[in-house]
């Protein structure tokens, strides 16, 4: 498997994705029983990816289920975690997605758009394909360049320049409720709070959080060329701020429910 822009190779999204959607699952579960996706009877997962957030999606409904993703390998593990399900997974483009108009009853996505080149288009074809009265939802879509953190962290901007480096949109977030009129949509924004949750958890449980997830910085480190010594030394700081509670860092991720009129 070949590592993109050096940093996360094929497995390490999957794991990585794997990560995000438990720590998110509450969330997102609030967000399917508010556009009721268990009475759905046709579902679009657009950049479904692994298949992790897809599969949850499968266990609310007993609709049909498809995902699209433009990325053959992540397809290849979808496959594997959805082979027990009905779930239809097919190689597509957001930007050109190959249905009819008004397909489905619920388009969703989740940490799409700032990946996408012409969100505007991504956004319209996703309303294109939903039916009169159905809804395009955006589960969770960052707005990075908004984080802040407190004392300032020594990782974001590294974060940022891989992002940067990818081509993401950093700014992505504050956009969703431009990009959803304009294509249309009847709009609801909201912004997540899980990051205060796992804040307010025990000491304990911020500490096993952090060590869990610490892999995904020292990749950073390292392609960074950060020395062992640099990388254990901030791995401590960290350690201490959460034992004395003393860390705080927000990151703005934004939901958006659109309903075609």
């Amino acid at each position: 498997m070949t590592e993109r822009n050096g940093l996360f190779s094929t497995e390490d999204w999957v794991n990585f994705l794997k990560e995000q959607a438990h720590h998110t699952k509450e969330y997102r579960y609030n967000l399917y029983e508010k556009v009721d996706v268990k009475t759905k009877r046709n579902i679009l997962d657009a950049g479904c990816g692994t298949g992790v957030i897809t599969y949850d999606i499968a266990s609310l409904t007993t609709g049909d289920v498809t995902g699209i993703d433009i990325d053959s390998e992540k397809l290849e593990h979808a496959k594997l975690l959805l082979s027990g399900t009905s779930v239809n997974l097919i190689q597509a483009n957001v930007l050109q997605l190959p249905f009819k108009d008004e397909t489905f009853d619920l388009v969703l996505f989740s940490v799409l758009l700032m990946h996408v080149k012409n969100q505007q288009r991504a956004v319209n074809e996703m309303t294109r394909v939903t039916k009169k009265n159905g809804i395009v939802l955006a589960t969770m879509e960052s707005d990075h360049a908004g984080a802040l953190y407190y004392p300032d962290s020594k990782v974001h901007p590294l974060f940022l320049k891989d992002l940067e480096e990818m081509g993401s949109d950093q700014c992505m977030g504050r956009k969703l409720k431009y990009l959803f009129g304009n294509a249309g949509l009847r709009t609801e924004i909201g912004l997540s709070t899980h990051v205060f949750d796992v804040m307010n958890k025990s000491i304990t449980e911020q500490l096993t959080e952090f060590l869990n997830r610490f892999w995904v910085a020292e990749k950073l480190f390292y392609k960074n060329e950060w020395t062992e010594k640099q990388i254990e030394d901030y791995k401590q700081e960290q350690i201490e701020l959460i034992e004395n509670g003393l860390n705080f860092h927000f990151l703005p991720v934004f939901y958006a429910i659109g309903k075609k009129e």
